[in-house]
């Protein structure tokens, strides 16, 4: 499904906690219908929504790779307890293909070997991405405030691969304090998934 010039179109994450079946369904529907090439499997927005789609995300990871999709598993953003850390380990250990590094502690976990930078860890000037790059980085996705021209400075002085978003919502942040748990006077250890109640 290569596009045009090289290019090809990759699916971000699901950033919303949906239930188990949606998401798997989801998934499928990409598999069978949509003109990607690359699709972002993973929880990147709280760590403790993992468990409820791991097995989800497996059975898709499978149906893509049959639909001839390449899969990529993105790591959390914000690692936040000794538990999401384990979890990261794990993810790092077992994934086939690529992982999506959103945090600096997966950079280090997966160091030596090809991986994706993502736009959570906010690179921003040629040394950094150079050095990243010799850690073992292949592509990265910049983060979104970043310009054009400076944009264009990187790929020309580090030579890597680049993803854009094209289409949809940027997250404006991602926080240690959860703001659906915030809303409802909830704390975030005893946050009761308040962001599946949206």
């Amino acid at each position: 499904m290569a596009m045009s010039g090289g290019a090809r179109l990759s699916l971000g994450p699901v950033l919303h906690f949906w239930e188990p079946e949606r998401l798997r369904d989801f998934y499928f529907r990409i598999a069978e219908e949509a003109p990607v090439d690359i699709v972002h499997l993973g929880e990147v927005v709280c760590p403790k929504r993992q468990p409820f789609v791991a097995g989800v995300l497996a059975e898709a990871a499978e149906r893509l790779r049959a639909a001839g999709r390449e899969v990529v598993f993105s790591t959390p953003a914000l690692l936040g307890e000794p538990r999401d850390l384990a979890a990261l380990r794990e993810l790092v250990e077992s994934a086939e293909g690529l992982v999506e590094a959103n945090d600096f502690g997966a950079v280090r976990l997966l160091r030596g070997r090809p991986h994706l930078l993502g736009p959570y860890l906010s690179v921003y000037n040629e040394g950094t991405l150079a050095v990243l790059r010799e850690w073992g980085a292949v592509r990265f996705c910049p983060p979104p405030e970043l310009s054009g021209s400076a944009l264009g400075r990187l790929i020309a002085a580090v030579g890597i691969a680049c993803e854009l978003p094209i289409f949809g919502r940027i997250p404006l942040a991602l926080s240690a304090r959860c703001y659906h748990a915030r809303s409802r006077g909830r704390r975030k250890d005893n946050c009761q998934y308040a962001c599946g109640e949206d």
